[in-house]
């Protein structure tokens, strides 16, 4: 209880020149076509998606009528940078609850990290210097949390020590993604997915993902 005190209280000092939407302020929710609807939704996503809305909105100067919702994933931020952190500025290592919320504005793509109901537009492209894109952002939540969890079994480590550190993409010309167990048969490609990267210590690791499967390339052992 004590941490979920702190993490709230660090969230509201980050925010707070953040943006809360009010009763007042209730943009219309658009999706990316093909990407989700509202009706789908439930009443906290809901109430996400307007603060995520009314935020960029509002960072841009623009029409929230020209804002459209890409994604919606909750996260635990790893420190008070809430996953957003700026060049020669100190955060609290303290775990905060949140939300990363992916935005469109025509053919440009957003993200909103929000805690705490506060929110703000994060303009940082992922470490490496990659592109932001719909499909990476995919492969930095669902896949990059697969391979932190498989990676904290292998180890026998708790997932918070172990940290993603970026991905690239990459294309294999089999199913094996690069790493074929011997005596197996593998489908032809080619293959288009991403090597993701994660470290625990000093040591580095990387996992290969085609958006269905997540392994560990090369094998992973102990020491």
């Amino acid at each position: 209880m004590r941490n979920r005190i702190v993490a709230l209280a660090v969230a509201t000092a980050l925010f707070s020149t953040g943006v809360a939407c009010s009763a007042a302020e209730q943009p219309e929710i658009r999706f990316v076509e093909g990407q989700g609807s509202v009706d789908r939704l439930d009443a906290e996503q809901r109430v996400l998606a307007r603060l995520a809305i009314a935020t960029l909105a509002e960072d841009l100067g623009i029409s929230p009528d020209r804002v459209r919702v890409d994604t919606i994933r909750a996260v635990q931020w790893p420190d008070s940078s809430l996953g957003c952190p700026q060049p020669d500025r100190q955060y609290l290592q303290v775990v905060t609850p949140g939300h990363r919320i992916s935005l469109r504005v025509d053919e440009q793509l957003y993200t909103v990290h929000e805690a705490g109901g506060k929110a703000f537009v994060c303009h940082q492209r992922k470490s490496g210097g990659l592109p932001l894109t719909p499909q990476l952002e995919i492969v930095w939540g669902e896949q990059m949390l697969a391979a932190r969890a498989d990676l904290a079994a292998r180890l026998g480590v708790d997932e918070e020590a172990i940290r993603p550190m970026g991905g690239r993409p990459a294309t294999w010309e089999d199913s094996s993604l690069g790493c074929p167990d011997p005596g197996s048969s593998y489908e032809r490609g080619p293959v288009e997915g991403y090597v993701l990267v994660l470290r625990h210590g000093t040591r580095q690791f990387t996992y290969h993902t085609d958006m269905q499967q997540t392994i560990p390339c090369p094998a992973i052992t102990a020491d």
